[in-house]
């Protein structure tokens, strides 16, 4: 017991030190540590932060091992796995990566860190795109996207390029990124563009942290269900990440800065499953929350010794009067069809899905089936994040799949997911007033979406003007 409350008291007094921005007093202290004897998952994260600012890459790289040991976490293997990127090692890093696609299985991560260690090794950029076109049939992301875009134009592969940033000036409407792409394309679609001569692979970008839906969730499982004889149940794995995570965050080096006149920030975002804080045996000085050193996996800097300097206590940031949902689509376009039928952009309907407004059904009018796919995934994890819906499953059936079954037989298979109707105007008019039925009597337990072909779409909800008023969003693609 002694020996554990000591080793508590120890850790207490890092924290403490770290908060006050003696990080080289901190890391004299983590070095004199046995670190198998430190009980707090939490902790040894903080303790690797500090060897990332310094440098000390192996102490560091132990560090994220004996976590990975510990609590066989996809997050201490995600970050031990970069590191060693990092650090050069192709051998360990491939068996590292092996191990990481057995144990999380294929999600957004294993692209990036597929991508990342494809660079490191050197791989073509035709490879590099491969990588990041397998990644974007996954999960599409505003960083991610715009690289791509980025490796289309090196490669002499303009219209893709266009394509790509028109892509994401439609997912994610605005924003740092977004600009930057509305400007790639302009270079693109001048007049006297020509290859770029630059050979270097550039940076992936930060992705834009105050983007209103640009947050991290773990991916939308898609079921292709023929007769939905299956229950379809939601993905398991981590919980979502906050917008803080680091999952989504590209990681590579940035410039050196002073530690010591670093004002404290907000504590690192982790995962539910490494949290494994000791309990609190000095009531009169309890563990603070501690504060990064850096943006998640996104920089090293080194510790500088020297005098310290007093940091400026913060400013609390000002607080912005919260925006109606009337001032935020103050400027959307009023899109209504030859057949009176009212839609929405992307953006649009983004936002109102975060204010709840009603109950929630869509329409994807246009637009290739990824796309589709792509932007069903990315409603069906905002509704889970605003929570109006907990599941993280589509099943997605062909209409005239549909038109063959008994919907209120099978209805309770796909309850408490999404339900993507495909070549929607082909359903009959059984099937209309079945999936009328379902609505009405499962209403909050289940999501319908509708997709097609533009014009087919806006003429088959011209004909159900009822099954129309019930699919509350209709997105133009």
């Amino acid at each position: 017991m002694g020996r554990r409350y000591e080793m508590l008291r120890r850790c207490g007094q890092i924290r403490n030190l770290i908060e006050d921005n003696k990080y080289t007093k901190a890391l004299e202290q983590i070095d004199a540590l046995s670190l198998s004897d430190v009980n707090s998952v939490d902790d040894l994260y903080l303790f690797a932060d500090i060897y990332e600012k310094a440098e000390r890459f192996e102490r560091e790289k132990e560090i994220y091992y004996l976590i990975y040991e510990r609590t066989r976490s996809r997050l201490a293997l995600r970050r031990l796995l970069r590191l060693v990127i990092r650090m050069g090692d192709m051998e360990e890093a491939g068996e590292l990566f092996l191990t990481y696609e057995v144990v999380g299985g294929v999600t957004l991560d294993t692209f990036e860190l597929r991508y990342l260690l494809a660079r490191a090794e050197g791989e073509p950029r035709s490879r590099l795109i491969e990588i990041l076109e397998e990644l974007k049939k996954e999960e599409y992301t505003e960083e991610w996207g715009f690289q791509l875009a980025r490796l289309y134009e090196q490669e002499g592969l303009r219209e893709k390029c266009i394509q790509e940033c028109k892509d994401l000036k439609l997912w994610f409407g605005e924003g740092d990124i977004v600009e930057k792409a509305r400007a790639l394309m302009a270079k693109c679609e001048s007049d006297d563009w020509e290859p770029p001569t630059d050979e270097e692979i550039p940076e992936p970008e930060l992705p834009d942290r105050e983007a209103v839906f640009a947050y991290a969730a773990p991916p939308v499982e898609v079921e292709e269900m023929e007769d939905m004889e299956e229950t379809v149940e939601p993905e398991r794995g981590e919980p979502a990440p906050s917008p803080q995570s680091e999952s989504m965050e590209p990681e590579e080096p940035g410039e050196p800065v002073q530690l010591e006149a670093e004002a404290p920030q907000e504590a690192p975002q982790l995962e539910a499953e490494a949290m494994q804080e000791a309990p609190q045996l000095e009531p009169e000085a309890p563990a603070r929350e501690t504060a990064p050193l850096y943006g998640e996996e996104g920089v090293s800097e080194p510790v500088v010794t020297g005098k310290t300097k007093t940091p400026k206590k913060p400013k609390p940031p000002k607080q912005k009067p919260a925006k109606s949902l009337e001032e935020l689509l103050a400027d959307e376009p009023e899109d209504v069809s030859e057949h009176g039928i009212h839609y929405y952009t992307l953006k649009g309907v983004m936002t109102r899905i975060k204010y709840n407004q009603g109950a929630a059904h869509f329409v994807f009018a246009g637009g290739e089936e990824r796309i589709t796919l792509a932007i069903a995934k990315r409603i069906a994890k905002e509704l889970n994040h605003v929570g109006y819906f907990s599941a993280r499953s589509i099943v997605k059936i062909a209409a005239d799949k549909l038109n063959q079954l008994e919907l209120s037989e099978q209805i309770e298979k796909v309850l408490g997911g999404c339900m993507l109707v495909t070549n929607a105007a082909e359903m009959n008019k059984k099937s209309v007033e079945n999936l009328l039925q379902a609505i009405e009597e499962n209403e909050g337990q289940i999501v319908i979406m509708l997709s097609g072909a533009f014009d087919e779409m806006d003429c088959f909800l011209g004909i159900y003007p009822e099954l129309s008023e019930k699919m509350s969003y209709k997105i133009r693609m």
